[in-house]
């Protein structure tokens, strides 16, 4: 049974920390302008801006670090929904969704009810998800140092198979991407015996790929690359004549609060997932929003319904992709994989002992997120035009500006014009990745829980000389192997079903 107090403590540092700090909410604030121009941009994600802006927080301290990133994670999520509404391009992955009703109850003469609906929903699956992540986090961390090794292996498989069989169409790519992402990281120094693998002869990898030139490569160059195929394009932008309303009408709100609960959930439980993400949260609750519908036909036309649906979710799954960061050590989504290279950056190790040696990071990245939330809704309502008018600026402007950021940010670390050539090499690696139709998070997760997953698994090893069994003899560990088994069978037995049921119809 979980104590109040292990709620209440990390809270009441939290709340001192800003109430004495003042201008981290300033810095805060300009977080969220800073995620929000670049949710909104099509092509600038929210990895991308929480990816620039990591190396820039190296000087801060960790508590004004981390409260600048999430600032920028929770307005990079909600600045999607501008572009998907009003572009029928998603600013952001996250806002797809957002597309199939955005923008045709915007092209239906509604874009300020459109806009107003999508912000307050991003709002409420912001603030539900938050009081998720600050009740369930606790009891998690208390949970998980009940882990040993061999646990902490089969979980690190565990959120390998989840994010192989939900984030890739086809799994055999799906699996070849996670172990790209695994060979990337067994480079440099054996964790169990100290020797180097790996290397070919540089003494620069001998601490392995640095991890933010790594991650700022996929992110970041990666994304530009892509992007540049896409300079040219142009779409009709709808423009918003009347005033956007701070609320939405009342009776928006009380006729879909059923939708508005059940894909707050969905999107909080898909964040809690690893590595399962925001458009697959957005997509589950919009599919279900149209099951529960009395008039499912008219998803896709223009429906109230499908923009709370999409917008609540992926939103929620912000707060939820935070709690497996924190309390094991996983990354929920691409961006929290970015967030959690940054504590490392900072000297701190997310995990269950976080709660009990940096209880004050625990309490700040609470209130923090909370916080977020609120600004993102104001925000967004106040600077409306402001981020409209962005959606007409020329990625041939920005692109090159990001691209210097990015290599300024990644020297200026450790100094290295070596780190340089690796953010320049694995941007282009990812380039090639995603052009062969490969999908990043398989490779990032990869990546990200290989080295979880390679040091618990040979320390397990050792501990219990040699006795494999003991992975599925433990219960926790053993249940663990077994959800993930699940997951990666499940596709294979969905088109088995899928064709069985074909078949007999034909019949």
């Amino acid at each position: 049974m979980i104590k109040l107090s292990s709620i209440l403590e990390p809270l009441v540092i939290g709340l001192n920390y800003f109430i004495g700090n003042l201008a981290t909410l300033f810095i805060m604030l300009l977080g969220i302008v800073f995620g929000l121009i670049f949710g909104c941009i099509p092509g600038l994600t929210a990895a991308l801006a929480v990816a620039l802006i990591l190396p820039f927080t190296y000087g801060m301290s960790p508590q004004l670090g981390i409260s600048l990133l999430i600032a920028i994670y929770v307005g990079g999520i909600s600045g999607g929904l501008y572009g998907a509404t009003l572009l029928n391009i998603p600013g952001t992955p996250a806002a797809l969704v957002t597309t199939f009703d955005g923008y045709p109850l915007a092209k239906k003469g509604f874009p300020a009810l459109a806009l107003s609906l999508g912000i307050f929903s991003s709002f409420v699956g912001g603030i539900f998800s938050s009081i998720v992540l600050i009740t369930v986090s606790p009891f998690l961390a208390r949970v998980s140092l009940m882990f040993g090794p061999w646990e902490y292996f089969a979980l690190g498989i565990m959120g390998l198979s989840v994010v192989i069989t939900l984030c890739s169409e086809d799994l055999i790519k799906g699996l070849i991407g996670a172990s790209i992402g695994v060979i990337i990281a067994t480079v440099g120094m054996d964790p169990v015996l100290g020797v180097t693998r790996f290397t070919f002869g540089k003494w620069q990898l001998n601490a392995g790929l640095p991890l933010l030139a790594t991650l700022m490569g996929f992110f970041a160059v990666c994304e530009i690359l892509r992007q540049t195929k896409y300079l040219n394009f142009k779409a009709e932008l709808i423009k918003v004549k009347e005033k956007v309303p701070l609320f939405p009408p009342l009776g928006s709100i009380t006729k879909h609060k059923t939708i508005l609960a059940i894909s707050a959930v969905i999107g909080t439980w898909i964040g809690i997932l690893p590595g399962v993400g925001q458009s697959t949260g957005s997509l589950i609750a919009y599919n279900q929003a149209r099951q529960m519908s009395k008039n499912p036909e008219v998803f896709g036309k223009g429906c109230e319904e499908g923009v709370i649906a999409s917008e609540t979710a992926n939103n929620a799954v912000n707060g939820g992709a935070l709690i497996p960061m924190m309390t094991l050590g996983i990354p929920g989504d691409l961006v929290t994989a970015i967030l959690l290279g940054g504590l490392i950056i900072h000297g701190l190790q997310p995990g269950p002992l976080l709660f009990r040696t940096n209880i004050d990071i625990v309490g700040v990245v609470f209130i923090a997120y909370f916080i977020a939330n609120i600004m993102m809704f104001f925000v967004a309502f106040y600077l409306l035009k402001f981020f409209v008018s962005l959606l007409r600026v020329s990625p041939n402007m920005l692109f090159p500006v990001i691209l210097v950021m990015c290599v300024l940010g990644t020297y200026t670390v450790n100094n290295r014009l070596f780190d340089v050539w690796v953010l320049l090499g694995t941007g282009i690696l990812g380039y090639v990745l995603l052009e062969m139709e490969f999908r990043l998070p398989p490779i990032i997760l990869g990546y990200i829980l290989s080295p979880i997953i390679e040091q618990n698994f040979r320390t397990a090893y050792i501990n219990s000389r040699g006795n494999l069994l003991d992975v599925v003899t433990r219960p926790l560990s053993g249940a663990l192997l077994f959800i993930a088994l699940i997951f990666l069978v499940y596709p294979y037995f969905s088109v088995f079903l899928r064709k069985r049921k074909l078949k007999n119809k034909n019949l």
